[in-house]
């Protein structure tokens, strides 16, 4: 009987691994869930890719109960087995009832890695937390550095700036700007150095907000950082600048998830053979038709081509579709329909012909 009951338990967990799987593929590949075609769906689908997407899930769940409030009690326990927990019984309690509670395992103890593994990869993830949090709350950091250059203006102290941005719900690598003082006597800075990427107009934002000081008007250092000349006139401002440049950096870096979504969601990424979903395509390609990403170009397989202009706040400012009968005004109405935003340009396409 316990040979059969492991068998009925192992098909059981084998018919739960596969529907686990199945749900997964089917919510990035948009399969529709039917128990017919279950298997064969499966078999469609590249193993690897399952792979990838289980452990990317397996990864999230884990830090879903590691961050818990209960997990956390758990580990507390396990790394201070004389703190009290709720089910500890207190002082007054009898010598019986103490001989029945459960031991906790002791971490120093080499054979046991399972709770010693548990322990480091909730430190890993309480610092993961904390690291996040950080950089969501204070996106922008200052901090000093040192010039080691012995011909350096000012010598050699430089502004670091620090601008984290979010993409797809992860963030990317940080952009940097260092600034000096390379003004004999005055306190206004310049751009000694940056990693933005050169499709960020930078230099107009400096321009604007970070101009150089006249060699015939004084200045004069305020709280905020701020470089204000004496005789009235607007001077340096660095919060603008900072806050001027971060917002473009994430409209530029928002305009880039926005195509690849589109273009995910026509399904022009996809590696497809002539015999399947090639034939279905309708648009041909959806791709950026400027370094900023302001200009939208879509084309269709048919041969016509839309040219489209993004504004600031990804709203759809204008757009043309030409081919070879002329202006297609129809779909350059699909296309400005609606609430007018660059997410919703697949709804719109999709709701009527292409």
């Amino acid at each position: 009987m316990a040979e059969v009951q492991e068998t009925a338990d192992a098909a059981i967990a084998e018919s739960l691994d596969e529907e686990i799987a199945f749900i997964q593929a089917q919510s990035k590949y948009n399969l529709p869930i039917s128990p017919i075609t279950f298997s064969h769906k499966i078999n469609q689908i590249n193993p690897n890719l399952l792979v990838d997407i289980l452990k990317s899930k397996r990864k999230l769940q884990a830090a879903a109960i590691l961050s818990s409030r209960t997990s956390q009690s758990i580990l507390t326990r396990l790394r201070n087995p004389n703190h009290p927990s709720p089910n500890t019984p207190t002082p007054t309690t009898s010598a019986t009832s103490l001989t029945t509670q459960p031991s906790i395992p002791n971490d120093t103890n080499p054979l046991q890695t399972p709770s010693a593994l548990l322990l480091a990869t909730s430190k890993k993830q309480s610092v993961h937390n904390q690291e996040c949090t950080y950089r969501a709350c204070a996106s922008i950091t200052t901090f000093k550095i040192h010039d080691p250059d012995p011909h350096a203006v000012d010598g050699g102290s430089v502004l670091g700036i620090r601008i984290d941005v979010g993409s797809s719900g992860k963030f990317i690598r940080p952009y940097y700007i260092m600034l000096n003082k390379p003004y004999p006597g005055s306190n206004a800075l310049r751009i000694h150095r940056h990693t933005v990427p050169p499709c960020i107009p930078i230099a107009s934002f400096a321009a604007r907000y970070l101009p150089p000081p006249s060699s015939s008007s004084s200045t004069q250092s305020t709280a905020a950082g701020e470089t204000m000349k004496v005789g009235g006139r607007r001077g340096q401002d660095l919060t603008r600048f900072v806050r001027a440049l971060r917002r473009e950096v994430v409209q530029y870096h928002n305009r880039i998830v926005v195509i690849k979504a589109l273009r995910k969601a026509f399904g022009l990424d996809e590696k497809v053979s002539a015999k399947g979903k090639g034939r279905e395509r309708v648009l041909y390609d959806i791709s950026a038709a400027d370094a900023e990403a302001k200009q939208l170009r879509i084309e269709w397989v048919d041969g016509r081509i839309g040219r489209c202009v993004v504004g600031e706040r990804g709203e759809m400012l204008k757009c043309v579709v030409i081919g070879e009968d002329g202006r297609d005004r129809e779909m350059e109405r699909r296309v400005l329909g609606g609430d007018r935003r660059m997410e919703g340009i697949a709804t719109r396409l999709k709701e009527g012909r292409y």
